[in-house]
Order: structure tokens, then sequence, then C-alpha cells
């Protein structure tokens, strides 16, 4: 009888064998050129990785063609291959790379190779709102998809939800329900929703069902109330319970001054509502038609809703309030027991005409007055997203102008193309930038770079120096290193200054030595996905004492002497202390050192 450990040794050889072949022929047939997701007559597809995954659940997409079950099995297994269905949406954040619709993956790794190579973060879908093309679509249709989830179609399937959020930006139902549009959805979309009310809002002088500020439309008499331009207003609107009385009409009196001179001045409407409301703006005369409305603007659940900019000559005039939708006075019944309440502020900007052209603050920083200083980038930014316009430039607006005004990383991007830092401040830039390899130590609080941009700058002092970000608007972090780029020694870093005025503004102190280039590494701070990125100013602050003329007294007393040997020492094998530019410290640079022994001239 045969031995059966003999049996059992060859049958396993022989599986090795297979195996072996397998791998072979599967390597060369994924060298296919042809996509893993259609179908093709000859076996493989153009993924290694993919085609391998395909090939172990079904060798025949190998052997024989690439068929429709072979890109049945890529869909689901291929994770991080661009157009995978496995991969999930590319219009919301999920863990793996790469995102379900092939053309829309690579307009954005394009734009950011992090998306393919790591994970498919909230910049990524943001990236993907502004950049793939969607589909309109109609607001309350159930196909539409939900309002809290991103999805390539435009529009969502709850009515009200859906007209309140692309009334706040249009886009959502022109193109796809994106990123920004479920953030908008999850602020604005709850039912019951009182308008947010400033500290210093103006209440209506009028008592629900009191009908004293309305001298024309639904219940005659009272005059209009005064309000303040630039300054909320709060008020209700209803019926008293259990009466057939007319729902309440609001009317308010301002005045547009004339501070430039010009003769007039770019006026809009603020306005929230919890019901469906709207308000508009008509001249001061005793009972204007409503026809003659020259802004109005409607708005539901509590989203605060901006009118375009009209542009109005020095004068009074009046705003109208009520419920329903413009110009129709009435709507749903309402009544002062009802969660009817409304908000709105008069906006008022001197200079007329475009916003672009008058506006001031960077494209890539966050400021309270609308658009910002370049008047093409402005305009492309406001055009996708006019809040941008009417209202502040906000971060959403910082990073619309990342994508559309800006056409590569950053000129630091690299630690091998690292900017010449100055003392003082100077300006850097983090929107599109990459993040080189090898992230900070435990030292740093967990702290890490979403990208980075680089500084370099050789001391010419011995003492304390310090390198900072306080005053940004997003959270950072600093790194400072000594060495190259190849082989970087941390000197220090910092996430959060307590002393740093900001949010999350970063400061090292080291102690910088006497001819020692130093690199400083400058990011927005993770590990967070989707950190806010944009415009800052860097601070290189110089204290200590100035080196004498003399580049081999390494540690700055004016000596070449022991001190400087030791420090040399240390750095020996290292780019730390090269003074011959050979790239490493080593026995030539000894040589210069002790050539040079004793004080300086």
């Amino acid at each position: 009888m045969l031995d059966m450990r003999i049996l059992s040794n060859t049958a396993a050889l022989a599986a090795c064998v297979v195996l072996l072949t397998t791998g072979r022929a599967e390597a060369q047939v994924c060298t296919s050129t042809q996509s893993c997701l259609t179908t093709h007559g000859t076996g493989g597809c153009n993924s290694a990785t993919c085609c391998t995954s395909v090939c172990v659940l079904d060798p025949t997409c190998c052997s024989g063609s690439w068929d429709s079950e072979c890109v049945s099995l890529a869909n689901q297994n291929c994770i991080g291959y661009c157009g995978a269905s496995v991969n999930g949406t590319c219009f919301a954040a999920h863990s793996n790379p790469a995102c379900n619709n092939a053309t829309c993956c690579a307009a954005v790794c394009a734009i950011d190779a992090f998306c393919c190579s790591a994970t498919w973060d909230a910049s990524c879908a943001l990236y993907a709102g502004a950049v793939c093309a969607g589909t309109p679509g109609t607001c309350g249709v159930p196909s539409t998809g939900s309002c809290f989830t991103a999805h390539q179609n435009g529009a969502c399937d709850n009515l009200a939800c859906c007209t309140a959020v692309c009334t706040v930006d249009p886009t959502c139902c022109s193109s796809s329900w994106d990123f920004f549009c479920v953030t908008a959805a999850q602020s604005i979309c709850v039912e019951g929703c009182a308008p947010i009310f400033e500290p210093n809002v103006l209440p209506e002088e009028e008592l629900c069902g009191a009908n004293g500020n309305d001298p024309c439309y639904a219940q005659p008499g009272g005059l209009p109330e005064p309000v303040t331009v630039g300054r909320q207003t709060r008020g209700a609107l209803g019926r008293v319970a259990d009466t057939t009385d007319p729902i309440d009409v609001d009317v308010f009196r301002f005045t547009v001054a004339d501070a430039n001179g010009d003769g007039s001045a770019n006026v809009s409407l603020t306005f929230s509502s919890s019901p469906v409301a709207w308000a508009a703006i008509v001249p001061d005369t005793a009972c204007a038609p409503i026809a003659s409305a020259l802004i109005h603007i409607g708005s539901q659940l509590c989203v605060d809703v901006t009118s375009a900019k009209v542009c109005l000559a020095a004068g009074d005039y009046r705003v109208i309030v009520a419920a329903g939708t413009y110009p129709t006075i009435g709507g749903a019944d309402i009544t002062c027991n009802s969660p009817n309440k409304y908000a709105f502020t008069i906006n008022l900007v001197e200079q007329c005409g475009s916003t672009c052209n008058a506006a001031t603050g960077s494209c890539f920083a966050t400021h309270e007055a609308p658009g910002c200083a370049e008047p093409t980038c402005c305009g492309v930014v406001c055009a996708a997203d006019p809040f941008c316009c009417e209202n502040i430039w906000d971060s959403s607006c910082v990073a619309r102008a990342g994508i559309s005004c800006l056409t590569g990383p950053p000129a630091n991007d690299t630690c091998a193309s690292a900017q010449a830092a100055v003392a003082g401040t100077q300006v850097l830039n983090t929107l599109r930038a990459d993040v080189e390899a090898g992230q900070l130590p435990k030292a740093c609080a967990g702290a890490t770079f979403v990208s980075d941009v680089w500084f370099r700058w050789t001391s010419d002092r011995s003492g304390p120096v310090s390198v900072e970000t306080c005053g940004t608007w997003f959270d950072t972090v600093v790194a400072i290193y000594s060495g190259s780029c190849k082989s970087m020694t941390l000197v220090g870093c910092n996430d959060d200054a307590a002393l740093c005025v900001g949010v999350g503004g970063s400061k090292v102190l080291f102690e910088a030595l006497c001819g020692v280039e130093y690199l400083f590494r400058v990011g927005p701070r993770g590990p967070s996905t989707g950190a806010a990125s944009g415009e800052a100013v860097l601070t290189l602050t110089l204290g200590g004492t100035v080196c004498p003329n003399c580049p081999l007294d390494l540690d700055g007393d004016g000596m070449v002497a022991a001190s400087d040997l030791s420090l040399l020492l240390a750095g020996w094998g290292t780019p730390a202390r090269d003074l011959d530019g050979d790239g490493t410290t080593g026995a030539a640079d000894l040589s210069l050192l002790l050539a040079a022994w004793g004080g300086c001239a």
C-alpha cells in the first residue's frame, strides 16, 4: 500500500503548481488595456489589482472572456477602482478610495490624488459637487433620493426641505444634491423650527392678532413700524385662534442713507420664516401696490434667504411681510398659537454695482463682507453660489475658490520646493496642496497634517526664534525640522497654542543655532477629514544674538572651539553640520572646522 503521506504531499505539490501556473496566466492577461467595468472578448482588464481579485473568484475571467459576470464581480469587489459600485457615491465621504462614477472619480483625483490613493473624504465629496456634472431633479419626487444623503441627481424627496435648500443654493436642484446640499438640509430642515435670532434683534411692537402695523393690506389700521438698516427685526404672523380674522400682515419703514454722497446705495433683504411667507420692499407711498415691489423674497423652514441687491436712491421705503407665496397674502391657516415666527434684516452696501468690483478680502480666506478682492475669481464663485456675494465670504466660498480659481498646488507644496522665509510675515495658501509622507510624532498630541506647505530659513543668530500662525481662520499645525528634506530631525511642533489668537493658531518656539538651515512645515490639522484650508499668515520672529561673520562658529559664541566640535560630531553622518556642501557631515567638514580654530575675525 502506498504511504498516504506521499499521496497527500503529491496532491499538495500539484495544487501549488496549479496555483503558480494560474498566477502566471493571470499576470499575463491582467496587462489588458480594457476597462474592468465593460465586457470584452479577451480575459483580464486594465487594473492588475482588480483583475486579480476577480480572477481569484472566477478564473474564467482571465482564461476566457471578460463577460458580464466578471464586470459584476468587479463592481462588487474592486475597491479603489474608479467607477466600481462598491466604492460608494462620489458626492458623500466614505473610508475607501475612489467612487462609483468613473468620469467624476477621474476628475476629482486629478485635483487631489489622495481621493484615489487613500480615502474619499469630505474634501473629495466637496470637489465632486464642484466639478462633476449632475442631473436636474424635481423637489418632492420619491425617486430623487433622501435630502440627507448626497446623490448625483438634483433635488430630494421632501418637497418643503428641498424647496428651502434650493432657494439658498439653486445648484442643489439644477445639478447634483452634493455635500453642500446635505449640510444645508441638516441645518434648516427641522420641523417646528424658529429662525435664528441675533442677540440685538428688534422685536415687532405689534402683538400677534392686534393688527396695529398694517395700514393697507389685510387689516387697515395703524402706521408702519420704523426699523433700523443692518439690524435684525423679528415678528409673527397669524390670526387669533378660533376666529375668522384675516391672517396678519406686517408693514415696516426704513431709511436708505447716502453716506458716500453718490445718491444711492445697494440694498438687499435677508428673510427667514417658519411658515411659508414672503417679504418685499416697496416705495414709501400710501398703500403702494404689492406688484410695485422693488425686490421680494420668500422663505420657509427657518432658512435665511437673501434677495438680489437693488440700487435704491436715498430716502424712505417700506417692507411688507405676509404669509403665503408672493404676491398672494394668506397661505396656510396659521394662528397666534402656531410656530409662525419670522425675521428679516435690511442689508445696505454703499457701492452700487457689482459686489466683486468693490469687494475686499482675499478669495482664499473667510471674511464678513460678501465677495472677494479678485473680480474674476469672485465672479466664478458667486455664479455657483450667490450666497458668497450676497451675505458673507465663508469657508464654503473659500473651498469653491480653491477649486475654481487655482490651477494646481502652491509653489512650495513640497519640501524640495520650500519657500525662503523672511523675518516678519509671509502669506501661505494650503488649498490644493498635497501632504508629503511622514507625519508628526506623538509629541504633538496626535495632530497630523491634512496637507502642507514648506518654508526654509538659514539661521543668522543664536537664541530663541518663534514661528507662528496666530490669527489664522482655520486650525493649523506647525512643525520645525533641521537637516535636509531626505533626512529631517524634528526640532519642535505645535497644535493650538494656548496664547495664540485665532481658531487653532499654532506657535513653535525653539533655540536656533548659527548657520543651521531649518525647515518650517505648515498645514491644516488632521486627523479629521474635510478640514478647512486656505490662506493664512506665517510669522517668523527673531530673537537671540546675531552670529558673528564666522560661518564655522556653530554655536555663535564668537569662537571656533570645543563646543563647535561637539556640535559637528553630534551631526556626523547626517546633513545637519555639512560645511562643505557635499550633503553629509564628515571628515572634510572636520578639517574645515579645525583649520578655523580660534577666535573669529
